[in-house]
């Protein structure tokens, strides 16, 4: 049996609680998964940690994913970016990174234009307002 190669670690948010609340909920998540990893041989720095949020009515589920080893290769590649409303999530919970960064973290390497192509199109598909995302599609 092969040696997984990513985590991940969600928790659900009310969204009417306090953002120090929301925040520590956070930190916690992070703690949890270094914590997690050190448990299964991995170290926490080798590792890329991607955040992703889904909305719901009054709550948010947030997401902590880890990859390392072949996962962390496939994901920096490239070779499998993400789609739908994964490609939302992923982009919104990791907009504050930075245009790059967020590109990379959805699986789109460092093809800039491919990605921002991607959301547009999506945002369009799904009926979303591209405003969440204004900051990732103007660079």
């Amino acid at each position: 049996m092969p040696k997984p190669t990513q985590a991940h670690l969600d928790r659900t948010i009310k969204k009417n609680q306090p953002l120090e609340l929301k925040q520590k909920t956070l930190s916690q998540m992070q703690y949890y998964m270094g914590a997690k990893l050190i448990e299964v041989g991995v170290d926490p720095q080798s590792a890329i940690y991607r955040w992703s949020v889904k909305h719901k009515e009054d709550e948010q589920i947030c997401i902590l994913s880890a990859f390392w080893g072949e996962s962390k290769k496939k994901l920096l590649s490239g070779e499998e970016p993400l789609t739908g409303a994964e490609l939302i999530d992923c982009a919104r919970a990791n907009a504050s990174s930075g245009i790059k960064k967020a590109a990379q973290l959805c699986g789109y390497s460092t093809d800039i234009s491919a990605f921002q192509a991607a959301l547009k199109q999506t945002s369009q598909e799904m009926g979303l307002s591209i405003e969440s995302l204004k900051n990732l599609l103007d660079k």
